[in-house]
């Protein structure tokens, strides 16, 4: 039997391991390939760390504006 935490919940663990969001990311990207999109390396990674809560979504917007400008 698997536990469901609510968003807020202060309780809930925080951040998943490397493994558990490599497979998330796994069962979206069939999804993403769907709807014609797909990710690159870096974004991908990006992603990883975010559902790790290694980084928040403002390192990762920073990362990706200094990527689009060429300072990264």
């Amino acid at each position: 039997m698997s536990v469901r935490y609510r968003l807020n919940d202060d309780n809930a663990p925080h951040g998943l391991t490397e493994a558990q969001a490599r497979t998330e990311y796994d069962r979206l990207a069939p999804i993403m390939a769907i709807e014609g999109r797909t990710m690159d390396e870096h974004s991908r990674e990006l992603l990883i760390e975010l559902l790790q809560e290694e980084i928040t979504l403002d390192d990762a917007l920073d990362s990706i504006l200094r990527r689009r400008a060429g300072t990264e």
